[in-house]
């Protein structure tokens, strides 16, 4: 046989061989997931990077080879916080025969996702904040709350942080013009005068560009602490407008709405500005942040930041989720699962905990603060329940229950 075929031979082997070693392409019929998210629009700086931080996590597990040797079908729409659009993306995932729902949007979109999500019987899990039918004593069976837990009464947990820095603290209180940041935002104002805390509570449009006069009011007022739940940046535009003004106060961030990198980067040196994070950021070194890392620059995350470990962390709960429903998936199958689920999210944030009574579960926070070198998580972990009536520190991420 002359050399040019020999070598031929060889290569045809050689690829016959490394198709077989190579894990085929499954044809089985998908685990279906639904994700509205606000992509653009004023909420699309806290919900982008929690989208894509979902989105890779998905890609890397159907590398992996999926859901129970299923591929997992990722179908994801941008609703740009608009309520018509995300119930047109809902109709959508309808007609596609989705199996379950994550909505990372502005609250605006909130009540249109639970009508249809109760019209078509699909569980839905939101993720920015909760939506009010998840909240206990009695939620809605279909509608959950991923990531973070974060509440109605999470934000009070930041009162307790305000309160330990400062002995004496006078908090301007500031909320996005939509419903559920509203709705916070008034519900902690009523909690800081419960506890004996001055507060002035401001509630700014969604279309804010101009902090001036909110930052005025609570310069004359005489606050010594600002602090906003919501999405996108308001905490760092009213925080400007105050020290353009020089107001010598401090800023209480929310490591769900800014990272904690871009808020370092911002104010670097500056020891007036706190963040609360519910999450490790991709500044601790952690092996699951060089994961995370590995999987943004393979699957096309270009502009990757430290929110995205709440959508990767709503990977692994959806992935629990679906692989202990089976198949085929049923709302009852996916149900019985959600109503009664723990997921241990060490080491980077902590635990989740479901039950009938609870569609929300605990929230955590730790404080980051300048060190001289970088922020830095520093001193207990501040824990909380859904409706911030049961509130405590811990020492340890690990000693979250």
């Amino acid at each position: 046989m002359k050399k040019h075929h020999v070598l031929a031979v060889v290569a045809a082997i050689v690829v016959l061989l490394l198709a077989a070693c190579r894990p085929a392409a499954s044809t089985k019929e998908p685990y279906k997931i639904g994700m509205t998210a606000a992509l653009t629009g004023p909420a699309a700086g806290t919900a982008g990077p929690e989208a894509e931080g979902f989105r890779i996590y998905i890609a890397k597990l159907n590398d992996s080879g999926g859901i129970n040797g299923r591929p997992v079908q990722l179908i994801m729409q941008d609703d740009r916080g608009e309520p018509t659009q995300a119930a047109s993306n809902m109709r959508k995932f309808i007609d596609q025969g989705v199996h379950i729902i994550r909505n990372t949007s502005s609250s605006a979109t909130f009540a249109p996702t639970v009508q249809e999500a109760k019209r078509s019987n699909i569980p839905v899990v939101f993720t920015l904040t909760a939506a009010p039918e998840a909240m206990p004593p009695n939620p809605d069976p279909l509608i959950y709350m991923g990531s973070h837990g974060f509440g109605m009464g999470s934000p009070f947990v930041n009162l307790d942080i305000m309160k330990s820095i400062t002995p004496n603290p006078k908090i301007g209180i500031l909320g996005m013009q939509i419903p559920v940041s509203t709705l916070q935002m008034t519900n902690m104002d009523k909690e800081a005068k419960r506890m004996g805390i001055p507060s002035l509570l401001k509630i700014a449009p969604a279309d804010t560009v101009d902090m001036t006069s909110i930052a005025q009011a609570y310069q004359e007022w005489g606050a010594n602490w600002v602090f906003y739940s919501g999405p996108g940046a308001f905490s760092t535009m009213v925080f400007d407008a105050l020290q353009k003004a020089g107001w010598k106060g401090n800023l209480l961030d929310q490591a769900v709405a800014v990272p904690v990198e871009t808020t370092e980067q911002k104010y670097k040196g500056n020891p007036n500005v706190y963040v609360a994070s519910a999450y490790i950021p991709l500044t601790g070194g952690l092996p699951v942040h060089k994961e995370i890392k590995e999987a943004a620059q393979k699957y096309g995350y270009g502009s990757l930041n430290s929110m995205a470990i709440i959508g990767w962390e709503d990977g692994v709960l959806f992935k629990e989720i679906l692989s202990k429903a089976g198949w085929p998936v049923t709302t009852e199958k996916l149900l019985r699962v959600m109503q009664n689920l723990q997921v241990s999210r060490s080491p980077l944030m902590g635990p989740l905990k479901w039950t009938p009574q609870d569609h929300v579960g605990n929230y955590s926070a730790q404080v980051y603060h300048w060190d001289g070198k970088a922020m830095t998580g520093s001193g207990p972990w501040y824990v909380t329940d859904a409706e911030g009536k049961n509130r405590s520190t811990v020492k340890e991420l690990k000693d979250i229950k």
